[in-house]
């Protein structure tokens, strides 16, 4: 957790870090995602870098996630867990986002 900058001091102040968002995915017929809304529109996704699972805390509330590390067209790269308990799709983040082609520059045309 961090302090909120736009909050006075104390307990109340403070928000936590990755927390997961709800997010629109297009899924085939096994589950896995296909398209996803990302920045006001549905992005293909290009490729599927990563894929795990994780079940955790039976014996308190029961935690069941399907994550996939996934790269959009264009290149950027998100983490997205579909929710096997209570259902629906969350991103979340782990790490700096990648930059695209472009970003880098090598999206250019060559002259």
């Amino acid at each position: 957790m961090v302090a909120y900058p736009g909050a006075p001091g104390g307990a109340r102040s403070l928000r936590f870090l990755n927390q997961p968002r709800g997010l629109a995915v297009e899924a085939d017929e096994q589950g896995t995602p296909r398209a996803i809304a990302w920045q006001g529109r549905f992005r293909r996704v290009a490729a599927i870098l990563e894929r795990w699972r994780v079940d955790d805390e039976w014996w308190r509330e029961e935690i069941a996630r399907l994550y996939y590390e996934v790269e959009l067209e264009g290149g950027r790269r998100l983490t997205v867990f579909r929710d096997l308990v209570a259902g629906g799709w969350f991103v979340q983040s782990y790490r700096a986002p990648a930059l695209t082609r472009e970003q880098r520059g090598g999206g250019g045309r060559s002259r």
